[in-house]
C-alpha cells in the first residue's frame, strides 16, 4: 500500500513538473483530474507494464530498449482514454519554432514525465536514513 501511495504522490509531481515544462497537459479540475491521472498512471506502472514488457520482449530487443518509451506513451494515451476531463496537447517550442503533435506529443510527454519520476524517486532513495 505504500508504493502505491507513493507512486500517486510521485506521479501528480511528475505530472505538475511535466505541465510546468511542456504546458501541454490540460485539467479540467486541477487537484481531482491530477490525482485520477496519477492513479491510472500508477496501475498501469505497477500491474500492467511490467506485463506488456514481458510480452514483447522480441520487439524491445531488436529496438535496443528504445521500445519502452512507446510502451510510457501507452500509458499517458490509457490516461487520456479513461477520463474525459484530461487531454495531451500539442507542444510548442518557440525557440526553434517548432510544434511536436499527436504520437509525439504523447512520447515526449510520457519520457519528461518518466525522467522526473526517476528523479524524484532518486531524492527519495537517498533521503532515507540507513539503518
Amino acid at each position: 500500500m505504500k508504493k502505491i501511495l507513493k507512486y500517486i504522490v510521485l506521479f501528480t509531481f511528475s505530472l505538475l513538473t511535466s505541465n510546468q515544462i511542456w504546458q501541454n497537459l490540460s485539467f479540467e479540475q486541477i487537484p481531482l483530474t491530477i490525482v485520477k491521472v496519477a492513479v491510472i498512471l500508477t496501475i498501469f506502472e505497477l500491474l500492467l507494464k511490467p506485463i506488456i514488457k514481458i510480452l514483447l520482449i522480441p520487439i524491445n530487443i531488436l529496438t535496443l530498449g528504445l521500445f519502452r518509451m512507446v510502451i510510457d506513451a501507452l500509458g499517458l494515451y490509457l490516461a487520456v482514454f479513461f477520463l474525459s476531463d484530461f487531454q495531451v496537447g500539442n507542444i510548442y517550442i518557440s525557440q526553434y519554432n517548432y510544434h511536436v503533435n499527436n504520437f509525439w506529443a504523447y512520447l515526449l510527454s510520457s519520457f519528461t514525465i518518466g525522467t522526473i519520476l526517476y528523479i524524484y524517486n532518486l531524492i527519495l532513495r537517498k533521503s532515507k536514513p540507513k539503518k
